[in-house]
């Protein structure tokens, strides 16, 4: 049996010039093609993208929050956006399947931008099995499958406390 090399620890830090041009040439494999950035990656920006890097400053993906995380089609209601927060990760093409996922997610909860939410939204293509299943191992629950009217592509919703529920 081969070892795997260890999982990399994740920050997150501002995306920098360099790392949009990277991102940019990163290329999915199959039904995953769909995740492509290409030249979109220029369009990155803060507040609602950040770089997911190691300690040391090594881009390993980038996170993306609020508007610019959702997908159109979806249930979305601007009045809850103090409330909930969405988010999407993007990994380096190289640590898609190697379970990064779980520390790339752990990141982004730590990330300012979710200290005051009460709950985080992810929306995954429904041809990405392994993002679905990551999401519910991390404890989402779906909450609205829809489809993309320009393409007619799948999607699903899934939704996660991150505050101990009102009383």
């Amino acid at each position: 049996m081969v070892a795997r090399p260890p999982l990399p620890e994740f920050s997150v830090r501002p995306l920098t010039d360099d790392d949009r041009r990277a991102i940019a040439t990163w290329s999915y494999p199959g039904a995953l093609k769909i995740y492509d950035p290409g030249a979109g990656a220029a369009e990155l920006r803060a507040p609602d993208h950040v770089a997911l890097s190691t300690p040391g400053g090594e881009l390993l993906g980038y996170g993306t929050f609020g508007v610019e995380a959702r997908v159109p089609g979806g249930r979305y209601d601007d009045a809850d956006d103090d409330e909930v927060v969405d988010v999407g990760i993007g990994l380096r093409p190289d640590l898609v399947g190697t379970g990064a996922g779980a520390g790339a997610l752990l990141a982004l909860l730590r990330a300012p931008r979710l200290q005051s939410a009460a709950r985080v939204r992810a929306t995954v293509a429904t041809v990405n099995g392994r993002a679905t299943a990551f999401v519910l191992g991390q404890g989402f629950s779906a909450t609205h499958v829809f489809v993309r009217e320009r393409d007619g592509r799948s999607f699903t919703q899934y939704e996660q406390s991150l505050a101990p529920p009102r009383s």
